[in-house]
């Protein structure tokens, strides 16, 4: 499995890079998920988030991440919403704060 830390070297407005990134996060959640019912014996839905922008999508990625959390009964994600992802500045901090909390759902799920 990639380590998601990579996921803050994700080029700003490039876009076979954010599909790369967001089928990349579907598929870890995949994973994650899977994991998390072996380790714990609950379960959370995998939402569809290969593909999609805007602040829906952010909004299904938050809850993905509060829903993960939960079923590991790990500490809850930070806010990974209130993001302008068409600006630099702040696609580059949403990039790092995913890729970290994402690396810790993996180390707490046993997944790394």
């Amino acid at each position: 499995m990639i380590d998601t830390r990579l996921w803050s070297s994700t080029p700003f407005n490039n876009p076979t890079a954010w599909n790369d990134l967001t089928g990349s996060l579907e598929l870890f959640h995949h994973a994650l998920a899977q994991r998390t019912f072996v380790l714990t014996g609950r379960s959370y839905a995998v939402l569809p988030l290969g593909t999609g922008r805007g602040q829906s999508w952010l909004e299904a990625l938050q809850k993905q991440n509060q829903d993960a959390a939960a079923a590991l009964g790990t500490a809850p994600p930070p806010d990974l919403e209130s993001y302008e992802l068409d600006t630099p500045g702040d696609f580059a901090s949403w990039a790092f704060t995913l890729g970290q909390f994402s690396r810790q759902l993996a180390v707490d799920a046993g997944l790394v």
